[in-house]
């Protein structure tokens, strides 16, 4: 058993393992499979799932402030952010009040377990606590408001591809010095927060500083006709073996915050194999769970909550259900290349945002509306994996039976695939109507190339669909 990194009178404190998220699913009946949109909707099933955290309880969210910080704190972060595009900030020197980074670690494993990705924590108070107390010192340290790009992770040297990302910006403007005020400091900045230590064994980020790395301030070359010796942002910033030298590995401590701006080059390690046992007295190694916040200034990127787009306060606010709901869906809609998902899914992520997308801002709403059509598309073509392998996985963690019966396997196959068919066509129909919708409002230049392309072929898709399904009823055709 871990012990807590903190002492209490004077001993260790023990912790509670965390659940497995492979040791099966603890109540099938609640297993995403079987959530509809409108009990996705219901506080009742989110706070049965996790009894032990809140679901817009006034009483709670209440008695939540913003952390007060002292010392320089926050200018120290704020001039070694200008210096190197990152920082971290150690837990024993933040004053978190309300938030229980374990509780909270243990509640996204539950998720995983009942089919949910990492990501859904956000329904929970908790998670946004953790905007609320952080809200002041990130507005002290880079002068951002949250903005609402939300995402919570868990990767584990169990993992068989850990979903940690590879080397990347957060945003790619087209004119990168003016994404930047004239103090230095940038106008968009990412708080990561880890639930458990983050370390060179589960996982943890890593940084090219700003010293290194030419393209920060000045932007990238996206021309194609330029080498990639000459473009490519890596190669530029790791020029000989001494520039190695300077990738920042940056372990984290559960309750710690690592801020870091939109430019800096990071990306999260990939763990190595798990130890054995004989190398550590302390058993396996745990996962890193962590959660992130984007914050920023409204000027370069508009909060995609438009209530918050309209708040003059620097305090952030818990967002209804309603919003949580629909923005963790619009969320794994807008990273569908690192979160796939099956048909059915991306549809029932569709539904839960455009329930609320009058909520949202016009530019977040374009932009998930593109990601749909891309994922859509993706599915369409088999490049998005959902079909076979996931949908075992997903039988798999509902501790489902299987007799293994060759016949029923046929006869599900086949069910299988004609539900497939219905449903792609469904998501495909959703994406095309909103194109449409988009095009009358005068919202859709930036994927006419994809609806040209989508319609063009969607005659070819559709006989593909009736082969298929075999009895060539395909259901009501697509009004033009």
């Amino acid at each position: 058993m871990r012990l807590h990194h903190s002492l209490r009178h004077g001993r260790a404190v023990p912790m509670a393992p965390l659940p497995d998220p492979l040791g099966g699913c603890p109540d099938p009946s609640m297993h995403v499979s079987y959530v509809s949109p409108a009990l996705a909707l219901d506080p009742k099933y989110w706070r049965a799932l996790c009894p032990d955290l809140h679901v817009c309880d006034d009483a709670f969210i209440d008695g939540i402030k913003p952390m007060v910080v002292g010392g320089g704190l926050a200018q120290d972060a704020k001039d070694r952010i200008k210096e190197l595009g990152f920082t971290k900030i150690p837990k024993q020197v933040l004053n978190w009040k309300t938030v229980q980074h374990r509780k909270l670690a243990s509640a996204v494993i539950t998720l995983m377990q009942h089919g949910w990705n990492p990501s859904w924590v956000l329904v929970y108070d908790e998670a946004w606590a953790i905007v609320q107390e952080l809200s002041q010192l990130i507005f002290e340290c880079t002068g951002n408001l949250v903005n609402h790009d939300a995402l919570a992770w868990h990767v584990s040297p169990r993992d068989e591809n850990p979903s940690a990302f590879s080397p990347h910006r957060d945003r790619q403007p087209d004119d990168a010095p003016s994404s930047f005020r004239n103090d230095g400091t940038a106008m968009y900045a990412t708080a990561w927060v880890p639930l458990t230590d983050a370390t060179p064994e589960n996982s943890c980020l890593n940084f090219i500083p700003r010293t290194q790395d030419p393209g920060y301030f000045d932007g990238d070359c996206d021309d194609p006709n330029v080498p990639a010796e000459q473009s490519d942002p890596l190669r530029l910033s790791l020029k000989n073996k001494q520039a190695y030298q300077h990738i920042t590995c940056v372990p984290a401590e559960a309750g710690s915050v690592i801020i870091f701006t939109h430019r800096v080059i990071h990306w999260g390690s990939a763990p190595p194999p798990a130890m054995p046992k004989s190398f550590v007295n302390s058993g396996t190694c745990e996962p890193r769970v962590c959660v992130s916040f984007g914050f920023a200034d409204a000027e370069y990127e508009p909060p995609y909550l438009k209530s918050v787009a309209s708040k003059q306060s620097k305090d952030t606010d818990f967002p209804s259900l309603k919003k949580r709901i629909a923005l963790v869906a619009a969320q794994m809609v807008s990273y569908h290349e690192r979160f796939p998902s099956d048909k059915k899914t991306l549809k029932k992520f569709h539904q839960l945002f455009t329930h609320a997308d009058d909520l949202f801002s016009k530019e977040y709403k374009r932009k998930v509306l593109v990601e749909y059509v891309r994922a859509a598309g993706e599915i369409r073509s088999g490049v998005c994996k959902g079909g076979d392998e996931t949908k075992k996985k997903k039988k798999k963690e509902r501790n489902d039976d299987d007799d293994g019966s060759d016949d029923d396997e046929k006869s599900d196959s086949q069910s299988s695939d004609a539900s497939d068919a219905d449903s792609g066509s469904d998501a495909m129909d959703a994406a095309l109507d909103a194109m449409l919708d988009a095009e009358i409002a005068g919202d859709g230049s930036d994927f006419e190339d994809d609806f040209d392309t989508l319609a063009a072929e969607d005659s070819e898709y559709e006989q593909e669909e009736e082969a298929v399904v075999g009895s060539g009823k395909r259901g009501e055709k697509r009004k033009r």
